[in-house]
């Protein structure tokens, strides 16, 4: 019976560094995207640190916005699967002045199935639009875990530091992950 217990023991917690184990698209999301605060040179430093190399895939540039960099970089990731990171910044010029834009866009091409429940827990609450395959969430920028302001709050967030719009879009063979920014 000891026995049996020590068993069942061990193989419980051999599997839970497996359950608990998050995906290394959210992993790359949240250390390149998200933990760099939006800035551009910080992010393509991190994932360059991080073994990413560059690749000649471009992302379109946004309608609205003015351009200055973008760059893109890709890696391997083990047990197959690449991960693709597309970055770019800007301005959008509108009449009340220009609005600095920083999107950083994480693509992975294996399926991730629990990409909406595993940006709910990440974000701390329900999304503010999306469907089934698809969250969105506002929220201010800022350090450590995103501070959710809702559709309501994006303007003060805005006002204070700056506002993100972070997409999480699971497709039955890929994932992708958007932190968008703005800031005055």
């Amino acid at each position: 019976m000891i026995r049996s217990l020590a068993i069942a023991a061990a193989l419980s917690a051999a599997a839970i560094p497996m359950t608990a184990a998050a995906s290394p698209a959210l992993d790359a999301f949240q250390s390149i995207c998200w933990g760099t605060s939006d800035d551009y040179v910080a992010a393509l430093k991190a994932a360059d640190t991080s073994g990413w190399r560059e690749t000649d895939v471009t992302a379109p540039d946004e309608d609205g916005v003015s351009i200055t960099d973008k760059a893109a970089r890709e890696k391997a990731v083990d047990g197959g699967g690449r991960l693709t990171l597309l970055i770019s910044r800007g301005l959008r010029h509108l009449s009340t002045g220009d609005v600095k834009v920083t999107t950083c866009k994480l693509s992975f091409n294996k399926p991730y199935p629990t990409l909406i429940s595993d940006s709910q827990t990440w974000v701390g609450g329900a999304p503010d639009a999306g469907d089934a395959t698809l969250a969105v969430y506002y929220v201010g920028m800022g350090a450590g875990k995103p501070n959710h302001v809702g559709k309501a709050g994006m303007g003060a967030a805005l006002s204070n530091g700056g506002l993100s719009i972070l997409k999480f879009q699971q497709d039955s063979d890929a994932g992708i992950l958007v932190d968008q920014s703005y800031s005055k």
